[in-house]
């Protein structure tokens, strides 16, 4: 099918330069991974680009890359002298691991070229083939002179060699293929396959080739000359319908499997130079070259393409087909370009011819059989044998359009910028008839009714409807309509006819002439395939039914289909997208497949030959996550079978709680895509879609989260969402810790506050017990007194009692010793006068009786048992005085003793005396002694001190 297409324009074309990447100029090899990010062999290092970033991720030791090519989950790179393959380690990040060992001889130089042929890697230097399995050398195969290149085509592994030509690889050695010498001094620069055993061979000056396995014959097709002279360097097959080349001198020329040239895009179209290194097809259809210096993007696989830029048109207002001739109303001429010229995808800018005295902005065209007619800013013009010439006089300025008088073929009404003109035909040339009197609006938007009315629209004064006289000199009736009269409706209308009545677009809706014609109502029809607010603002119905509309910067088709319905068809053009000329949208429907559009720099051709897929799945990935303080961030990956199993989850300490995420989509056909992202623990709910590819998280409560985002293409189609999961730690003073030292302190305070309650509890028992004691004390007190007045009153009655004994008992002991003394003395008088007896001579026998009874007395003086007698009754009277005496005193003698007590006593030295039976003179010598045993002083008293005792 693609063989019918035509590219009659340029596809979109997407550069990047060496500022943009931030590698070198030169990119020698390119590869898709199953990620979806594409990766470029740089000079400076293997370059990767995401869909949106672009990161250099090694620098192969400041080798130049000059080959990538992913085998199975590993991305292969070779260099000077270096080979091995990157990895993703445990974060997702691509880890590189070198492959070349000892084992590998030097002097290999460069690999270019990186093969996965029968279970094997193969690489491809000047001087031999290295085979590597199991990541070891596995052997190698010398080249006879110089491999210059190597193919691995329908399971063949091809090389050539400047000395043997074409060769095979069988087993361990090379082998000239049937024909092969024929590539002796020529140099193959691509080999592709054309069917299960025919190959097209290019080389670099010598142009194509074709081998089939039996020979090798010249393949002169038409794009052999083209080939020869730009001199391939890369080429691939693109599906089953094109081989794309990458040229030294011509850019990239594509090639349809018939030899024809489909196009070529070279720097005067589009590249920023002629040179490319390298080529592949992404998963879109989108074709990837690697300049010499640059990268470009070519969306071929889009149906609309564009005449822009190079061809120099200026901005595209209309577009009629005529005499076989296409001609181009712009804002700076009129163009005018032969149809086959037109189709020819080698044409130049100079294939379109700018028609004389129409330099100026160009409205609109009108043909029939045998004339042209332009609108012009400067008025009408006739188109005649290439010339313009003007048709309407000085005061007629900006014919809008051309519409034919329904019954009339002779007449033609135009609108003007100040009301409407007639043309008359006359001759078989159209002739500037008069200016149409009372309607002086602009009338750009005009369109008949089935009532013979003609309709205008105003953008700002509402729609009208004009009857005419039968000269169309006047204007006999004319009826407006201002926005109030449509319901629900305040925007701009503008005027179409569709499906054979007039409608009218607003922005809430689609509206006809009610049946009263005197009313607005909605036409339904439209309900059904636009959104409220979101109605097309211009519809245009082409001769096959399709009713072509236009919003704001977009444009779609309702097809109508056979059955009579119509199916909505956008996204062929959405490459449209802010392209269009705002509010002077145009088509021109060249045929079933075939149309064009007035864009801001030209024009756009669409095909309906359309083979894209817009279905295709992409990636969605997390580009890197990580913490504000963060150097190395985490990657989150999806290849085409779903997401890379997350291997380790991020944790992150409570005090680094301030994270970026940033993500990408491998869909790599430029604009319009959108993220959603949720992460769980926190947002209710995805968000709503957005353009923004980062998002910042900040004061998360620790936790595990789980972190989503998907993505959605222009096309609608949704990427299968990627997630991971991180952790925010607590903080120290909510860590499990701190929660067991708060549990501590919590048992230690409740412990405490125990012991406080229990103490106040105590203290308050104590009080209260201090309280009832003290009560019982006073009650005791009380009692106690009471029976102390008692007791006290019984021991005065004892005292009493006690002090009458005592006064009876010292009324003994002084009667006692009063007695003794009397006795004494009475004793001491019987002794003296017994003395006096006893000296007078007498017999002997009476002294002898005398003495007798003398010695009887002096025994009755010094009787002790007087003496104890006396002891008792002092006792008695001065109780424990003795006892006092003695333990103070231990060395008194018994008379010392009784002396203490007649002192006691308070008898005089007389009475002590005759009690003890000496002189008073001996009685003070004894108080003299017994002052010096009891150590008083000079001037102590001694009675005094005894008494004390």
């Amino acid at each position: 099918m693609y063989a019918q297409i035509q590219k009659i324009g340029i596809p979109e074309i997407e550069y990047f330069n060496r500022r943009q990447y931030a590698g070198a100029t030169q990119n020698w090899d390119i590869q898709q991974a199953s990620t979806g990010f594409v990766y470029f062999a740089n000079n400076e290092c293997l370059l990767e680009y995401d869909g949106v970033n672009w990161n250099m991720i090694d620098r192969m030791s400041g080798n130049i890359v000059r080959s990538v090519s992913e085998i199975g989950n590993r991305l292969y790179t070779g260099s000077f002298e270096e080979f091995g393959y990157f990895e993703y380690d445990s974060i997702q990040q691509l880890s590189y691991n070198s492959l070349w060992d000892k084992d590998i001889p030097e002097g290999l130089g460069d690999i270019w070229d990186i093969h996965s042929w029968n279970g094997e890697v193969v690489l491809r230097t000047e001087h031999s083939l290295v085979f590597i399995n199991n990541d070891k050398l596995a052997k190698i195969i010398s080249a006879p002179l110089r491999f210059t290149s190597s193919y691995v085509v329908n399971g063949l592994l091809l090389v050539h060699d400047e000395e043997e030509g074409l060769m095979e690889v069988r087993g361990d050695k090379v082998f000239p293929v049937a024909g092969g010498e024929v590539f002796i001094g020529k140099e193959i620069t691509s080999i592709l396959p054309a069917s299960d055993n025919s190959f097209v061979i290019g080389t670099i000056r010598a142009g194509l080739f074709l081998w089939d396995m039996r020979g090798v014959v010249k393949w002169n097709v038409e794009a052999d000359p083209l080939l020869k002279i730009t001199n391939i360097f890369c080429g691939l097959k693109y599906n089953n319908d094109f081989m794309v080349f990458g040229t030294i001198q011509g850019g990239v020329v594509v090639v349809d499997m018939q030899g024809k040239v489909f196009m070529q895009i070279d720097k005067d179209k589009g590249l920023n130079n002629n040179t490319v290194l390298s080529l592949t097809v992404d998963r879109e259809g989108n074709i990837w070259g690697g300049l010499d210096n640059g990268i470009v993007r070519i969306n071929f696989n889009s149906s609309v393409s564009f005449l822009q830029g190079y061809y120099n048109l200026g901005t595209g207002y209309c577009l009629e087909k005529y005499n076989d001739d296409l001609y181009f109303g712009t804002n700076q001429a009129l163009f005018k370009i032969s149809a086959s010229k037109f189709s020819d995808p080698l044409k130049t800018r100079d294939d379109f011819k700018r028609l004389a005295n129409t330099d100026g902005q160009v409205w609109a065209l009108y043909h029939d059989q045998n004339s042209l007619l332009c609108g012009h800013n400067f008025g009408a013009f006739d188109i005649s044998n290439g010339t313009a010439k003007k048709i309407t006089p000085g005061g007629i300025n900006g014919v809008w359009n051309f519409k034919p008088v329904p019954g009339r073929p002779d007449l033609i009404l135009s609108g003007t910028y100040q009301g409407i003109c007639v043309f008359q035909k006359r001759e078989g040339k159209w002739l500037f008839k008069s200016k149409i009197e009372g309607f002086d609006e602009s009338s750009r938007y005009m369109e008949w009714d089935d009532k013979g009315n003609l309709w205008v629209s105003h953008g700002f004064k509402g729609v009208f409807s004009l009857r005419f006289d039968n000269d169309f000199t006047a204007v006999t009736r004319a009826d407006s309509f201002t926005r109030d009269s449509f319901p629900g409706n305040r925007a701009s209308l503008v005027l179409s006819k569709v499906r054979g009545m007039c409608v009218f677009s607003g922005f809430d809706g689609i509206y006809r002439l009610a049946s009263d014609s005197s009313t607005f109502e909605r036409e339904e029809l439209y309900d059904a395939f636009f959104d409220a607010g979101r109605f097309p603002k211009f519809l245009k119905e082409d001769k096959y039914n399709n009713i072509w509309y236009f919003s704001d910067n977009s444009v779609g088709v309702l097809r109508y289909m056979e059955d009579g319905t119509y199916r909505k068809v956008v996204n062929p053009f959405l490459p449209l997208e802010r392209k269009l000329v705002g509010g002077f949208e145009f088509v021109f429907v060249q045929d079933r497949q075939n149309a064009l559009f007035g864009i801001e720099d030209g024009f756009a051709h669409y095909s309906s030959y359309d083979k894209k897929n817009y279905q295709i799945p992409f990636n969605v990935h997390v580009r890197s996550f990580k913490e504000l303080s963060d150097t190395i961030s985490y990657s989150f990956n999806s290849v085409k079978s779903g997401p890379l199993p997350q291997i380790v989850m991020p944790v992150f300490k409570f005090r680094n709680n301030t994270f970026d995420v940033s993500y990408a989509a491998s869909f790599l056909e430029g604009s319009g895509m959108r993220y959603s992202t949720y992460l769980k623990g926190f947002d209710q709910a995805y968000s709503d879609w957005s353009e923004s590819k980062t998002r910042t998280f900040a004061n998360l409560h620790e936790g595990i989260y789980t972190f989503g985002v998907k993505a959605k293409n222009r096309y609608g189609v949704e990427a299968e969402p990627v997630y991971f999961s991180f952790e925010v730690l607590p903080p120290w003073y909510r860590t499990l810790y701190a929660k067991m030292a708060y549990l501590l302190l919590s048992i230690g305070l409740i412990l405490i506050l125990m012991f406080f309650i229990n103490r106040r509890i105590v203290l308050s028992r104590l009080k209260e017990e201090a309280k009832q004691k003290e009560h019982f004390r006073a009650k005791e007190e009380q009692l106690k007194n009471a029976a102390l007045l008692s007791e006290k009153e019984m021991i005065k009655m004892r005292n009493d009692k006690l002090r009458s004994e005592i006064v009876y008992k010292k009324k003994e002991l002084a009667n006692s010793a009063l007695h003794l003394i009397q006795k004494n003395e009475v004793l001491s008088d019987i002794k003296l006068r017994l003395k006096k007896i006893s000296k007078v001579p007498a017999a002997s026998g009476i002294n002898n009786e005398v003495n007798a009874i003398i010695k009887k007395i002096n025994r009755e003086l010094v009787d002790e048992n007087n003496w104890d007698v006396f002891e008792m009754h002092f006792d008695q009277v001065h109780e424990e005085f003795l006892r006092k005496l003695t333990q103070q005193h231990p060395d008194l003698s018994q008379r010392e003793q009784k002396l203490s007590a007649f002192i006691k006593m308070g008898m005089s030295s007389k009475e002590i005396a005759a009690l003890m039976n000496v002189t008073t003179r001996a009685v003070e010598n004894n108080r003299y002694k017994l002052r010096l045993k009891l150590g008083l002083d000079k001037g102590d008293n001694l009675s005094a001190y005894i008494a004390s005792l």
